[in-house]
């Protein structure tokens, strides 16, 4: 059956994407297609027409955005860690603790950590992060190849999605069994050229490469039959469908076009995180497009000055005698002698040198302004009379921004793992019945201390009555005495898994952010005490946060009821020197 109506639809809607500017309000036009070619031109630090201008001078490039995404990703602080699981259900507390003791070895285990970390740079450089749900998994969406037909659409669910990929003979027959016309299209759609996007120049290659595109989105019912080699279907019902064809942009004269897959779908295949807001299109500005203008004007500001100093470290002389040599380096040898009258140097100096150095810093503070990149945010010292309480403000003002990206990438960060990671986790420990702790010395360290706390609680009421300081030491000694056993495994009971369905919370939660402030408060109630004992308090529990073990730090012994009552007559009391030595001395008298 021809088929030659669903590929007019893909060759139509990829043209339209490619040429056609959307105006996304009255005057304001927009190309989706025009700003990813442009966004991966300052990416890689490349001119549109070269780095050699009209006159044969290298043209540098003055790289202002990299280290200004550098700094984002580094301030949004995403790890592994920060991926928690959780549930409202009390007699899921076990099952919570070992899937959150797997999750992160799973991470790390199957890559999942690394495309995580992947996206976050995106997020940040790009604006836009997109992943897609594949059979075994997901993967994360190359966005120069991937085409929005609806550019005004707030998200993927509005829009049909082209996606062009390039796959080899392998991927191919790997395929056999689940796509159609699988052997046809190896045998008549193979390329020798491969191209990293459809404008980009052809690079000849030894091994045949083959240009597949995928359609998710509504198409007429009559429209997907026709493509799935059925007759019927009404021309005005239309359904969310995948098709995938072969051959579509083919500029052979003889094109051979082929449909691998055709079928219904119920949702879109697709999750979204955007770092900046809607603007009437579906790509959101990230940090490339934001910082457009202010890296081109670096680079024209950065030649010119580059120009201007080549000229400047020129050395000319001048004189009036006609038989004079004409340079002074290449005429001259080593011990010669001039015999003129009138020989000087010219002061060549650039002229304008300082405006442009004033507008350079001042296109650098619009950068930082643009991106948020201040000194106290990339970590660089501020002037020596900047007060602590104003640097710490600073810092805390200038995070509010990363507050809220990393909101807006949590939500798309849970969205991803509650719906396409952790049920493969989840899948993953219902076929075990023999957990093994020892794949990490964290777990294991967590573990040992979980079975130290509920043997102290179970064996309370038989231990003789002491100190919160020697229960401490009590569960010290025990935790030595399992730790010297280097293996722990745990034994799964059947059933233990049935109805646990647990939820996840991203909590890029920013801890340098809330600790800074946290210190500020203790910082200042720590002014309005008066309480010596309750500033030492303060001022200890500001030290335990800052992860200083204050256990091991000299204290003054404690006062007696008889030093208490001195203190309170008015009288002086004892140093703590004297009172160590006075306890000494009672200790000797008692032996």
């Amino acid at each position: 059956m021809k088929t030659e109506q669903i590929f007019k639809v893909f060759e139509n809607e990829i043209k339209t994407y490619q040429e056609d500017n959307i105006e996304i309000s009255e005057g304001v036009s927009s190309s989706q297609f025009k700003l990813v070619k442009r966004i991966s031109l300052y990416e890689n630090q490349q001119y549109p027409k070269g780095k050699i201008d009209s006159q044969g001078d290298y043209k540098y490039w003055y790289d202002i955005i990299t280290p200004r995404v550098n700094d984002e990703v580094k301030n949004i602080d995403f790890d592994r860690k920060d991926i928690v699981l959780y549930s409202d259900s009390f007699r899921d507390r076990a099952a919570i603790y070992i899937s959150n003791l797997q999750l992160k070895d799973w991470l790390k285990r199957t890559g999942q950590g690394e495309k995580l970390n992947d996206a976050v740079e995106e997020f940040s450089a790009w604006g836009n992060v997109v992943w897609k749900k594949v059979k075994k998994g997901y993967i994360k969406v190359d966005l120069k190849n991937f085409y929005v037909i609806n550019q005004t659409a707030q998200c993927l669910s509005e829009t049909t999605v082209i996606e062009r990929h390039l796959f080899t003979q392998s991927d191919l027959r790997e395929k056999e069994g689940v796509w159609d016309n699988v052997s046809e299209v190896i045998a008549g759609c193979a390329n020798k050229q491969f191209r990293a996007t459809k404008e980009a120049s052809p690079l000849d290659t030894s091994n045949p490469y083959y240009e597949i595109y995928e359609r998710n989105g509504e198409i007429s019912e009559a429209q997907l039959k026709e493509a799935q080699g059925k007759n019927g279907g009404s021309e005005d019902k239309y359904v969310l469908a995948k098709i995938i064809v072969a051959g579509v942009g083919d500029e052979s004269k003889e094109p051979k076009k082929y449909v691998l897959f055709a079928e219904e779908i119920g949702e879109m295949p697709y999750k979204e995180a955007h770092r900046g807001r809607y603007k009437g299109r579906w790509w959101r500005e990230g940090l490339y497009e934001v910082l457009f203008d202010c890296q081109t004007r670096a680079n024209q500001l950065g030649n010119q000055i580059a120009k201007g100093l080549e000229w400047a470290s020129k050395t000319i002389f001048k004189t009036n005698d006609d038989t004079f040599v004409s340079n002074l380096l290449t005429d001259l040898r080593n011990g010669d002698l001039l015999r003129t009258k009138d020989v000087s140097q010219i002061e060549v100096r650039m002229q304008g040198l300082d405006q442009l150095m004033v507008d350079w810093n001042r296109n650098l503070q619009t950068a930082d302004r643009l991106a948020n990149s201040y000194e106290v945010v990339r970590g660089e010292t501020l002037p020596s009379n900047t007060p602590f309480k104003l640097g710490s403000l600073m810092d805390q003002n200038a995070n509010k921004l990363f507050d809220f990206l990393r909101e807006k990438l949590s939500l798309g960060f849970e969205d991803l793992i509650e719906n396409w990671i952790l049920p493969d986790l989840l899948k993953e420990l219902r076929t075990k019945t023999i957990i093994d702790l020892t794949n990490s010395e964290e777990n294991l360290k967590d573990y040992y201390q979980m079975v130290v706390d509920a043997w102290y609680n179970i064996n309370l009421p038989v231990l003789p009555p002491h100190s919160p300081e020697l229960a401490k030491t009590i569960k010290e000694e025990k935790l030595a005495e399992l730790t010297e056993n280097k293996k722990a495994v745990l034994k799964i009971e059947k059933g233990f898994w049935d109805n646990f369905y647990p939820r996840v919370k991203v909590v890029i939660s920013g801890e340098n952010v809330a600790l800074a402030s946290e210190l500020e408060s203790i910082f200042s109630f720590t002014q309005l005490e008066s309480d010596p004992i309750r500033r030492t308090a303060l001022i200890e529990m500001a030290m335990a946060k800052k992860n200083i073990d204050i256990s091991s730090l000299p204290k003054t012994m404690p006062l007696t009821p008889e030093q208490q009552m001195q203190i309170q007559q008015g009288q002086q009391a004892p140093q703590p020197n004297a009172m160590a030595a006075e306890m000494s001395s009672q200790a000797s008298i008692k032996k």
